[in-house]
């Protein structure tokens, strides 16, 4: 269940009939009640820590070095084991198959909003009686929360979108100066608002150019601006609002602390802060609306979950 590289501990997972490595492993006498741990030697190879999952079901945690797995492995094939690297029951300790793809999803789920909503799932599945168009759709809109969705900004050359970045991701992930086609390429961050978790691009100011790297990056921007999760517009005081074929989701009128500008959604200022936590939020009711999290019905977070009760 673990990587064959070296490492602290690994887990070896058995499915099957386990009673024959039970005994061979424990240094105990008698029955080896289901979730109980105990200490073994299995083989006479290693000291570590036995739990038995359930009736069919043991995990063996041996210290990690790759000699250690090869013994164990060793051993336990000429038991009768056969060795595989892909489990059929990945989570054994889940309740049920819909458990068991929530654990799953829990694993990898890169939004802090995922984890309760996930929690809640396999109750929820078990009370579901009616499944709609609608429930699917706000379950493809839930899905943001797993796999970090694109927020993509356009705007003139030196409106403030690296800033933003910036300011955003804690970090400086583009270069922000005072000179138009300084972002000479599109740059990304991983950036958390207000609980789902997005890829940030910042890209280039679409504008004509004679450079050839630049062209190429603004090429490359509109490609992103194409399959933008969440569009936004970014203009200032000294800047119009940037033409393009897709409508924005929102209009970010930026350095605000200078001059507010009309026409805009939301204004910020990423020298005092202002605008910032509603521009965050905005992003993510645009994402996924409140009624959405709200929603008491089950949400079908894996294409193998039913599509009904």
């Amino acid at each position: 269940m673990t990587p064959s590289a070296p490492g602290a501990i690994a887990i070896l997972q058995l499915e099957g009939d386990v009673e024959t490595i039970l005994s061979a492993s424990s240094r105990s006498a008698g029955p080896w009640p289901i979730g109980h741990a105990r200490l073994g030697c299995p083989g006479g190879i290693d000291d570590c820590l036995i739990v038995r999952v359930d009736d069919r079901c043991v995990q063996i945690m041996p210290h990690g070095g790759p000699r250690v797995q090869q013994r164990l492995l060793e051993w336990l094939e000429d038991l009768g084991a056969t060795h595989t690297r892909h489990s059929k029951r990945p989570y054994p300790e889940a309740a049920d198959p819909i458990e068991a793809s929530m654990l799953k999803a829990l694993a990898s789920a890169s939004s802090p909003l995922a984890i309760d909503l996930l929690l809640q799932q396999p109750r929820r599945w078990s009370e579901c009686i009616h499944w709609t168009e609608d429930d699917e759709r706000r379950s493809r809109r839930l899905r943001h929360l797993l796999t970090p969705p694109r927020i993509v900004m356009i705007g003139a050359p030196n409106v403030g979108k690296s800033s933003l970045l910036n300011t955003l991701a804690g970090r400086d992930r583009s270069i922000a100066f005072d000179a138009p086609g300084t972002t000479r390429d599109f740059v990304s961050s991983e950036v958390e608002c207000a609980g789902i978790v997005v890829h940030w691009f910042d890209t280039p100011g679409l504008r004509t150019t004679d450079d050839e790297i630049e062209h190429d990056a603004i090429t490359v921007a509109r490609r992103l601006i194409e399959h933008a999760d969440v569009l936004l517009a970014l203009a200032d005081a000294e800047a119009a609002w940037p033409s393009t074929d897709r409508a924005p989701h929102l209009r970010i009128g930026t350095k605000v602390d200078r001059s507010p500008i009309p026409g805009a959604d939301i204004q910020i200022s990423t020298v005092t802060g202002e605008g910032l936590h509603e521009l965050v939020g905005a992003i993510r009711d645009t994402l996924i609306p409140p009624a959405d999290l709200e929603n008491d019905a089950p949400w079908r977070f894996d294409d193998d979950l039913p599509h009904s009760g």
